[in-house]
């Protein structure tokens, strides 16, 4: 399973915490604590799940991943972290 955390915003801060299992095919992401995507992922192709992010301080947030890609989060167009 990868897991990796990251904060999101500079006066507005959110913590997105991402849980992906290529052996489970299992995707799940959590804003705060609450999660926003919690489903199977038995596509061998790259899935891009895409959201924003804060209520005054907005953030567009894009997590991809794939069976055969790393895992990677963009955050308003710059990569954020990248796992394989």
């Amino acid at each position: 399973m990868t897991k990796f955390n990251f904060e999101v915003g500079d006066a507005e801060k959110h913590l997105v915490r991402v849980n992906w299992s290529k052996i489970m095919k299992h995707v799940r992401i959590d804003i705060d604590g609450k999660a926003v995507v919690d489903e199977p992922d038995f596509s061998p192709a790259v899935r891009t799940y895409t959201f924003e992010v804060g209520d005054s301080e907005k953030h567009k947030v894009e997590v991809s991943a794939g069976m055969f890609s790393p895992l990677a989060a963009v955050v308003d167009g710059k990569q954020v972290d990248s796992h394989s």
